[in-house]
């Protein structure tokens, strides 16, 4: 479900009704629940700006996604291997702002009022290829598979 926060420009998308239960959303269910509070909501309620999807990880098909940009990008394996803990965000950086990936969030929010700005994230966490992504051939190399996601939102024009 979508959370409204009452005299605020953002709301947030919630997996679950338990914050301490783990859950994990489909694209699908990601696509129906986000349009149908786009459709549902009433035209007195403040602009929203800014949309929180929560982490990565509840969200496998992001999670996913991230870690496959990460490794299409030319030399990953070296750049992250060489990398110092502050350098991997940066890294990081052109997966999670994937244009596929900005591509697959925006889908809800086609012919509505409002269009997919961009993304922001923040906490990365790493960890193997090989359970992360869809390239099982890459074995132990590190990929970004976790962060705080917000998607950046502003009014059709």
């Amino acid at each position: 479900f979508i959370e409204e926060h009452p005299h605020s420009s953002y709301a947030t998308f919630r997996a679950n009704t338990n914050a301490l239960e783990d859950c994990s959303v489909s694209e699908a269910i990601y696509r129906k629940v986000v349009s149908e509070w786009l459709r549902s909501r009433s035209s007195g309620l403040p602009e929203i700006t800014s949309l929180a999807l929560g982490r990565a990880v509840s969200l496998p098909w992001v999670s996913q996604q991230i870690a496959d940009a990460a490794l299409e990008m030319p030399n990953w394996a070296a750049k992250v291997a060489d990398a110092s803990p502050g350098r991997r965000d940066s890294l990081a950086e052109a997966a999670i702002r994937d244009p596929e990936l900005l591509h697959r969030l925006a889908v809800p929010f086609e012919g509505t009022d409002y269009v997919v700005k961009g993304i922001s994230f923040e906490k990365v966490l790493y960890g193997s290829a090989i359970e992360h992504s869809s390239h099982k051939d890459a074995g132990t190399t590190r990929v970004p598979f976790d962060a705080q996601l917000w998607l950046q939102l502003g009014p059709r024009r």
